[in-house]
């Protein structure tokens, strides 16, 4: 038996075939092309999943049932999108669009709640019970699994962490507000702020380019850069800040770092770890893990791919 597991991202569709035991088959990944609207997101979505099915020799006949993580709230019961601000979605019937261009069962959920998921089935969160994860990438994602379940709350976005405020009057985000989290920590974040400084005359031996990404940023201060440590630092500490704010309200057995960023390794786990341990202050009873994932970009088309096992389980 197959599932089918993907991971929309804002920028990035990425899917996978996923057995049993949680071992992926094959992937790929697409472009996202969220202006195009909706519609031609899913389109690209079932063609991948073709794709997939046809690498490995078989037919959707032989997949059983698909997951599909989103960056945004969910209303998990109807398979609503409530809204998903880097895809410009709001109230969107998911599953049922995706389900008709699949002809499957589709298991809606948050991305970092997939992620989350998987880090804890195949994953860094193996042999812990209850774990914060904080995924990076064109936003910031988070997934609270508390008791081996994926905490959501009330109204599908109780662990939303990248929409935590935390600069009043701060960079405007767009789910309208200003300040958040993701503002001032995402991958998106890190370049504009890196272009900020150049632009303001300060040097750095990374140069400007329409490629540059956080990836770039994280190499250069892991070589020494200045000004790109700098910027990675700044991230660092509201990261540390919120994550702090989280572990005071859930208290989890550990934090798990995902997205592309956390790719690099001590240069981002360090700094967020540092901040970490000073908000927490007296707080800090115990050394609390913060762990890259291990899953990597992996992570949410494994989770995804599990919560549509779910849908096989009852």
């Amino acid at each position: 038996m197959c599932l089918l597991g993907v991971d929309l991202g804002g920028t990035t569709i990425k899917a996978g075939l996923v057995d049993i035991k949680g071992r992926l088959l094959v992937k790929g990944q697409v472009p996202t092309g969220a202006a195009e609207g909706a519609g031609a997101v899913l389109e690209r979505v079932a063609a991948l999943a073709g794709d997939l099915v046809r690498q490995q020799g078989l037919t959707m006949q032989d997949i059983k049932a698909a997951g599909i993580g989103i960056p945004g709230s969910v209303d998990v019961e109807k398979g609503l999108v409530r809204l998903a601000p880097n895809l410009f979605w709001r109230d969107f019937p998911l599953r049922a669009e995706l389900a008709a261009r699949l002809n499957l069962p589709v298991a809606v959920d948050n991305d970092a709640h997939a992620a989350a998921l998987g880090e804890m089935w195949q994953g860094a969160g193996q042999g812990f019970n209850s774990l914060l994860m904080v995924t990076i990438g064109t936003g910031i994602g988070s997934g609270l699994i508390i008791d081996g379940h994926i905490r959501r709350g009330a109204f599908g976005y109780g662990a939303e962490m990248g929409h935590v405020k935390m600069v009043h009057e701060g960079p405007q985000c767009h789910c309208g507000g200003r300040g958040c989290l993701e503002t001032l920590a995402s991958a998106t974040a890190m370049v504009r702020r890196f272009r900020e400084y150049l632009a303001a005359g300060q040097s750095s031996r990374l140069q400007d380019s329409p490629d540059l990404g956080a990836r770039e940023i994280l190499a250069a201060a892991a070589a020494g850069d200045e000004l790109a440590t700098r910027v990675v630092d700044f991230a660092a500490s509201y990261l540390g800040m919120a994550l702090a704010n989280a572990v005071l309200l859930v208290g989890p057995e550990a934090i798990i770092i995902g997205g592309g960023p956390a790719q690099a390794g001590e240069v981002i786990l360090a700094p967020i770890r540092k901040y970490l341990v000073e908000s927490l202050g007296a707080w800090q009873i115990k050394p609390l893990p913060v762990l890259a994932a291990r899953l990597g970009n992996e992570a949410g088309i494994i989770g995804a791919a599990r919560l549509s096992l779910g849908l096989q389980e009852h």
